[in-house]
């Protein structure tokens, strides 16, 4: 009998845990008229068959101004085999005594499974604000409140949200001093910026509050995930602090069972295409051949796999070159990842190019979808084949061509002409008169440039100490003429048109140098500061983009037309704003 009243002791006390509910206020017992001040209600119920039946019911609130208020619940899983659990509310407001004196702070209510549960009331001694500080009131950075509001709590991992970061403060003038927004860095989840654009100030209950910035938020764990805070700077008279936002918990699920194998961590809606970039030639027996593989649609583009390529002994394949076209915005990250592989032919005839298979996880229909492999057959030719192919005149022209474009003459174009099929058995007499005459005139110009080169060797004095090259001329101009923005622009269009990939990214760095020396800078990180200052945040982040785009492409192993085409237009976009 003994030995089983222990055992009965600690059944009961663990009946009396079962169900527990905890209810709290922080007190404050001294305040000052008309400044504001924080009290935070704690609500915490244990036990599967615990319910709340009434909201939170606050004491009477007619002595104190309501300057804001905000909640935050979640849930704590115990043991998620005997389904136990604590469910949290947080709730914290905002007040500002209206009079001076000992007010009196009631009780706090609620309603769990038919008992009403309270907090002892307490005292506040409200003290008169000093004159002397009056003139100080709302001018330190407690004035302002950053407050992080996630759209959808509960998500699948990599599945995104939107956070929406807000500004409270009772003051207008207080929106202009925020600046500097910095994104936390943590382990377990990724954001990515949709917008810095402020929004119009919106009023409630005497607190105005203004949508400073918009991020999506992709976890990259399951379980509970703690969104870090988000500072910001906060620009007064004669120095700059910091404020962080509150603290977000998500509801990260597990992905749900009957994964593929083949499933690549791929969390949307999306499609795979892959295409050859050299179709409008023939395919030769070892000559490289473009073939690209594309993922595209709404979803977690920056932490996905791409399918990779399969080897073969029919060919060679090298690492791809990734360049991803993205735009973030509420209705998700949309827009494509694109792997560009160099492949060279080893046997002639079709020959099947084959790339591994992908499935992704659809979060709103909730389940896997399987696109399979993804493959491109080429019609792979020998040298003589495609000679054999080509009719007389395309032979001719080839030949000229190849002529032309292998001489080297700054003055004149050559364009490769296309013949037609049904052209193939017909001579154009006007393009044989027209490539004849291209040729006569051509060695007209050689034998000017070869007589004026001649007399120059006749008059030796010409050349003087004092001659100049063209290039230091050139650079010689430039100094006298400053930053010429539009100048360069148009140098590095000419570049691009002639596919000078070495020469394109030499004389962009010639345009950054110029940039910064009209505006008096010499660093890399003080060209940052200056934009961040004088442009804002936004043209700061397309910049730093814009940098890491050109360390990317210039050391990119094959050059691509329509990325330089893409970087040309950001350059000019960017470079724009910043010499305004």
């Amino acid at each position: 009998m003994k030995k089983k009243i222990p055992f009965i002791l600690s059944l009961f006390s663990v009946l009396l845990a079962y169900g527990q509910v905890t209810l709290a206020v922080s007190e404050v017992k001294e305040a000052k008229m008309n400044q504001r001040f924080k009290l935070t209600v704690l609500l915490e119920i244990s036990g599967e068959n615990m319910m709340q039946e009434t909201p939170l019911r606050m004491p009477d609130l007619s002595k104190f101004d309501i300057i804001g208020t905000a909640s935050d619940q979640n849930t704590v899983v115990l043991d998620a085999k005997k389904g136990d659990a604590v469910n949290q509310m947080v709730y914290q407001l905002v007040l500002s005594p209206k009079q001076a004196g000992k007010i009196k702070f009631g009780s706090v209510l609620v309603t769990v499974n038919g008992k009403i549960y309270k907090t002892e009331p307490f005292d506040i001694n409200v003290r008169e604000q000093e004159k002397k500080s009056s003139m100080a009131v709302n001018t330190d950075t407690d004035d302002i409140y950053l407050n992080l509001e996630i759209q959808d709590r509960e998500v699948y991992k990599n599945e995104s949200t939107i956070a929406v970061l807000r500004a409270y403060s009772k003051d207008y003038g207080s929106f202009r001093k925020v600046g500097n927004i910095q994104i936390p860095r943590q382990r377990n989840a990724n954001f990515r910026t949709v917008s810095f654009a402020k929004s119009e100030i919106e009023t409630s209950a005497g607190m105005n509050s203004q949508v400073i910035a918009v991020f999506m938020v992709f976890p990259s764990e399951s379980g509970n995930v703690e969104i870090n805070p988000i500072a910001a700077s906060v620009s007064n008279a004669d120095k700059v602090e910091k404020i962080k936002s509150n603290t977000v918990r998500l509801n990260v699920k597990k992905l749900p069972g009957g994964m593929p194998e083949n499933f690549k961590n791929a969390v949307g809606n999306f499609e795979v295409s892959v295409v050859n970039k050299n179709d409008s030639e023939p395919s030769e027996i070892d000559k490289a051949v473009m073939v690209s593989l594309k993922v595209s649609g709404v979803g977690n583009f920056e932490s996905l796999y791409l399918p990779k390529i399969q080897e073969s002994n029919n060919y060679i394949s090298y690492p791809p070159k990734i360049s991803s076209k993205t735009v973030a915005s509420r209705n998700g990250l949309r827009g494509s990842v694109t792997a560009d592989y160099v492949v060279v032919p080893k046997k002639a005839g079709p020959l099947s190019i084959t790339f591994e298979d992908f499935s992704f996880f659809d979060p709103t229909e909730e389940k896997y979808v399987d696109l399979g492999a993804k493959s491109i057959t080429l019609d792979v030719k020998t040298p003589q084949e495609i000679a054999n192919s080509k009719s007389t005149l395309e032979k001719v022209n080839d030949y000229t061509n190849t002529v032309l474009e292998t001489v080297n003459t700054p003055v004149l174009q050559t364009q490769n002409l296309k013949i037609k099929d049904t052209e193939k058995n017909k001579i154009n007499w006007n393009i044989v008169f027209a490539n004849m005459a291209l040729l006569f005139g051509f060695v007209s110009l050689l034998f000017v440039v070869l007589k004026k080169r001649g007399k120059r060797k006749l008059q030796p004095q010409i050349a003087s100490k004092n001659f100049v090259s063209i290039a230091e001329t050139e650079d010689l101009i430039r100094e006298k003429l400053g930053n010429r923005f539009e100048e360069n622009i148009e140098y590095l269009k000419k570049l691009k048109e002639n596919n000078d990939f070495e020469k394109f990214f030499t004389a962009y760095e010639d345009l950054k140098n110029e940039t910064k020396k009209a505006n008096s800078l010499t660093t890399e990180s003080e060209f940052n500061q200056f934009i961040e200052q004088s442009k804002g945040q936004l043209l700061a982040e397309k910049y730093r983009a814009l940098s890491e785009q050109i360390q990317f492409e210039k050391y990119a192993p094959v050059p691509s037309e329509e990325s330089l085409d893409e970087l040309l237009n950001t350059i000019i976009a960017v470079y724009s704003e910043i010499n305004k």
